[in-house]
């Protein structure tokens, strides 16, 4: 324990904040990291789900995102499941897989995105090297350590851990994520991501992935403006 001059209520919101912050970087993480299934679309479906979002983001920046999700939602409501899929399916093969040259934008790992033309390069390596410096490891899962689904659920697995620590009042350990988060931020996911972002706005043909483009767009700037806030 290393308990400071906080005052219970700071470290409650502290913890809350930090959770929060997680939450929504696993769920926007998820979306880059699983083709849509009946899973995604039962819970589009549900009533709360937009709601939930809303209280997640309710700032102004996310407005237009939040507006383009509903209006989806909106739309398959007399869609049979079959054919949402499909349509979803196809738009997250063409926007995140990088089928072909010329068939979606390039496909979002940091190795590409930074030049080198080509997966498992050199930011590949320095990616799986931030990985480890926390000392929380990390689930890759089936992917590349520089896909932008897992850098996302990286900064995620760091939101968590700084919640943890507040929750334990470790007030320092707590600072040392805030910091890891920071740097990731700053040196890998704001260098690259807003680039491929930005291209595969401009490729998305659904509602439902270009509004998942906007949100992730400007979540990355909120917590980064929140980061430098906190540091």
């Amino acid at each position: 324990m290393d308990r400071t001059g906080l005052k219970e209520g700071e470290l409650f919101l502290l913890n809350k904040e930090a959770e929060d912050r997680s939450k929504v970087y696993l769920l926007l993480s998820n979306f880059y990291l699983q083709r849509p299934d009946r899973q995604l679309l039962t819970r589009l479906r549900t009533p709360d789900f937009i709601n939930a979002m809303r209280s997640f983001l309710s700032e102004d920046e996310f407005t237009e995102a939040i507006r383009l999700l509903e209006g989806f939602i909106n739309s398959i409501k007399d869609i049979p499941d079959n054919e949402v899929l499909d349509i979803l399916g196809v738009d997250w093969t063409r926007l995140f897989r990088g089928i072909k040259k010329g068939y979606g934008p390039p496909p979002p790992y940091e190795s590409i995105w930074r030049g080198e033309g080509r997966i498992m390069g050199e930011w590949t390596r320095k990616v799986l090297e931030s990985y480890h410096q926390p000392g929380i490891g990390m689930d890759l899962g089936d992917e590349l350590p520089d896909y932008i689904g897992i850098e996302l659920k990286f900064m995620a697995r760091l939101c968590y851990e700084e919640s943890s620590n507040w929750k334990e009042n470790a007030i320092s350990e707590a600072g040392r994520f805030l910091n890891f988060e920071k740097e990731f931020l700053d040196n890998h996911i704001q260098a690259w991501v807003p680039a491929f972002l930005t291209e595969a706005l401009d490729e998305a043909k659904t509602g439902f992935y270009r509004s998942i483009l906007e949100l992730t767009q400007g979540y990355i700037k909120t917590d980064q403006r929140y980061l430098s806030s906190r540091l």
